[in-house]
């Protein structure tokens, strides 16, 4: 005759093991998801020249997002770029900003969607921009950041999908005749000036500690985060391949 515990635990067995099968499907989901997502991924143009898009574009409005954490994890588990900075479960969902911006580039009004990503690990953050149009051949660009003190380290950067990462300020090269396609400069240390960012964009003043001001101006005022933060030290690195 069956015990009364085993009538009781029967259920709870059950239980645990529907939710483990529905974690296998949604895992399995994911990863066909990302593996149709790469091979239907368009071929990104090519880049003209040492770009930085914020420096020959106008912002004109922004909406900002208000997506699920569902909608966040699918978003992050579906784009290449991030894949290859992180993983959608080292995320902190909760302090994610996105925000939709319409931007003027050559004439002509163009959307640009930022996502500011802070890791669980409370030192990491992603910035991630999508361009509705290429800005001189960008069509994506992405940067990890370690924040720490009152600095502000690049850990890796990336043009549409060529990540480069940077254990400390790299120079690779002088000209793109040093590289296999072209040579990329950029800033991998700025001063960390939060007063700056907080004035040059209000809508951040309430974010909280300072990794979580950085996130929102990354990602709501991306120019401030250029025109606040001081460059301390440049680096190069090559983009071996034309994307």
């Amino acid at each position: 005759m069956m015990s009364e515990n085993n009538l009781m635990q029967e259920p709870v067995g059950g239980s645990m093991r529907r939710r483990a099968l529905l974690a296998v499907f949604v895992a399995l989901l994911l990863v066909g998801a990302y593996g149709a997502y790469v091979v239907s991924y368009p071929k990104y143009p090519e880049v003209k020249g040492c770009v930085n898009p914020f420096a020959i574009t106008k912002p004109v409005s922004r909406v900002q997002e208000n997506w699920s954490k569902a909608h966040m994890f699918f978003k992050l588990a579906t784009t290449r770029d991030f894949w290859k900075l992180a993983k959608p479960w080292d995320v902190d969902y909760s302090h994610v900003k996105i925000a939709k911006h319409t931007i003027e580039y050559n004439g002509e009004r163009i959307t640009m969607l930022a996502m500011g990503i802070p890791l669980k690990d409370k030192k990491h953050v992603i910035a991630i921009y999508e361009f509705s149009k290429p800005v001189q051949g960008v069509k994506v660009t992405s940067k990890e950041f370690l924040v720490h003190n009152e600095t502000i380290f690049v850990r890796a950067i990336g043009v549409n999908g060529d990540i480069k990462p940077l254990s400390d300020c790299t120079h690779e090269c002088s000209s793109d005749a040093d590289c296999g396609f072209m040579c990329m400069q950029y800033c991998c240390r700025r001063s960390y000036n939060i007063p700056c960012m907080i004035s040059c964009c209000g809508a951040c003043g309430f974010a909280g500690d300072p990794a979580r001001v950085f996130v929102c101006v990354l990602t709501i005022c991306p120019w401030c985060y250029e025109g606040c933060n001081e460059c301390v030290e440049y680096g190069s690195w090559c983009m071996d391949l034309a994307p």
